[in-house]
């Protein structure tokens, strides 16, 4: 997997580079953003999505994590993405 920040990301399944798309926001504070991206990526492969799905996962994790202070999403946030899922 490949993070390129505003651009989206990266993700190689073994057979195909699946591009996923960005959700842009205004960054206020990054610090977490990759971490939450690999967290939500693994959680999203080990609870069944596909790679393209787990990715878009991670992207909107990452992208909710830069928009506030500090490393961590609320019980109610998280609840939020995996329902968009």
């Amino acid at each position: 997997m490949i993070t390129l920040g505003s651009k989206g990301s990266l993700i190689y399944d073994g057979t195909t580079l699946h591009q996923i798309a960005p959700h842009p926001v205004t960054a206020i504070d990054t610090v977490g953003a990759g971490d939450m991206y690999a967290g939500a990526f693994l959680y999203g492969i080990t609870h069944g999505m596909d790679y393209a799905i787990a990715g878009d996962l991670a992207s909107r994790a990452a992208a909710k994590i830069v928009m506030k202070y500090g490393p961590r999403l609320s019980d109610a946030e998280i609840q939020d993405l995996l329902a968009q899922s």
